[in-house]
């Protein structure tokens, strides 16, 4: 008889119900036991992790040689665990700082090529310009070695001369020429201030010997460039040795009396200062004669001018007064520059010789300048038309017997 079939088990049901219990209880039991040891096994591998990190940062400490007895002690102590510092891996450390050196090195030595870079591209920029120099294609600033402005008055005409023989300031001489036509009926002339930036770009292209032509300008402009010249003296028109003797002559009431003294200290001024005194006390009495198209008194002019002329305003007065007995030959007059070879030659006998004298005076400017060693191209294409200009005129004045 087999018990353990089902038919059997039908039969007696309660000869199975104690093992199929011991069964269940066995299982639940199993189940328990399986559990308390995965919890146990988990408690056991995290302390073994931590073990192992113990051992781990202790064995890199080890390594580096940077643990000590103390700081075992530390590491050890819960409490002074917390303050200790974290460990430094010196070897990543290491290769950081070799990095950066590596980096540090390399900008250096680029910076290095930078600068020898810049330093032969000067040299070659320098040694181009030596060339250059003997060639004749560039030449220095003329402006900053050669000046017109802010020179001696015998510097400036020698360097801006009028080749007409009236030894004044070339710019002095274009800015009265281009007042006395076109300033004489303007109103508020030598009051009214001109722009300040055109006046100092037209002194730059005086001192670099460029063209310049006043009538493109308005008055108020030309006006402030004659102002600014005669500022830039570095001494006065009347010469700073005879200014307080001119300034005790202008305060004499008498008339006879104040008018022979300072015909005495003009006559002792030097040429260029007594030329150049005249122009400018006859422009500014043709300046006063035209007030009433001008609205420009005489009150108005002196308080302008007398500062810029370094007097008083007394004594600028008494100079106006005085002025055509004190210059009864000077004549003013405009300004004729020396021809180019595209304008016709003169065949009058005595323009023919004025414009011989011109070109001459013109060409020794000329050599002058290459003399300093400043010359340019168009400068020395400008010396042989004038020598070509020269022997023209010198011929027509052979063929016509002159």
């Amino acid at each position: 008889m087999d018990f353990e079939s089902p038919e059997v088990m039908k039969d007696f049901p309660g000869l199975y119900v104690s093992d199929a219990n011991k069964k269940g209880n066995n299982d639940s039991d199993y189940s328990d036991d399986v559990d308390k040891v995965t919890k146990k096994e988990l408690l056991i591998g995290k302390r073994k992790d931590k073990k192992d990190k113990k051992d781990k940062e202790r064995g890199y400490a080890a390594l580096e040689g940077e643990s000590s007895p103390d700081e075992s002690c530390d590491a050890k102590s819960p409490s002074k665990s917390k303050k200790s510092k974290p460990f430094k891996f010196s070897s990543k450390s290491k290769e950081k700082r070799e990095k950066s050196r590596d980096k540090d090195v390399i900008e250096k030595k680029k910076d290095k090529d930078k600068k020898s870079e810049k330093k032969t591209d000067k040299d070659k920029k320098t040694e181009k310009k030596e060339r250059k120099m003997k060639h004749g294609d560039e030449f220095p600033d003329i402006a900053d070695k050669l000046p017109i402005f802010g020179v001696p008055l015998d510097i400036a005409i020698e360097r801006s001369r009028c080749h007409d023989g009236i030894d004044i300031p070339y710019p002095v001489r274009a800015c009265v020429n281009y007042l006395q036509a076109f300033g004489y009926n303007f109103e508020g002339v030598y009051k009214i201030s001109g722009s300040k930036s055109k006046a100092i770009q037209i002194k730059k292209m005086f001192n670099n010997r460029e063209a310049v032509n006043l009538n493109e300008y308005d008055v108020p402009t030309v006006t402030s460039l004659l102002k600014l010249y005669l500022r830039e003296m570095p001494d006065s028109v009347l010469t700073n040795e005879l200014l307080i003797r001119f300034e005790e002559a202008g305060a004499i009431l008498n008339i006879g009396t104040r008018e022979k003294h300072l015909k005495i200290l003009v006559e002792n001024l030097p040429l260029h200062n007594k030329l150049l005194l005249s122009w400018l006390l006859l422009h500014f009495d043709y300046i006063i004669c035209n007030e009433r198209l001008n609205k420009t008194s005489l009150q108005n002019l002196v308080t302008t001018m007398s500062p810029v002329l370094r007097m008083t305003t007394r004594l600028l007065t008494a100079l106006l007064y005085h002025c055509h007995v004190l210059f009864p030959d000077t004549i003013i007059k405009p300004y004729v520059p020396p021809i180019t070879s595209s304008s016709e030659l003169p065949f009058d006998s005595e323009l023919i010789e004025e414009e011989l004298k011109k070109q001459e005076s013109l060409l020794s400017q000329i050599h002058m300048e290459i003399h300093s060693g400043f010359i340019s191209k168009s400068r020395e294409e400008l010396m042989w038309e004038v020598q070509r200009m020269i022997t023209q005129l010198k011929v027509i004045i052979q063929n016509n017997g002159l």
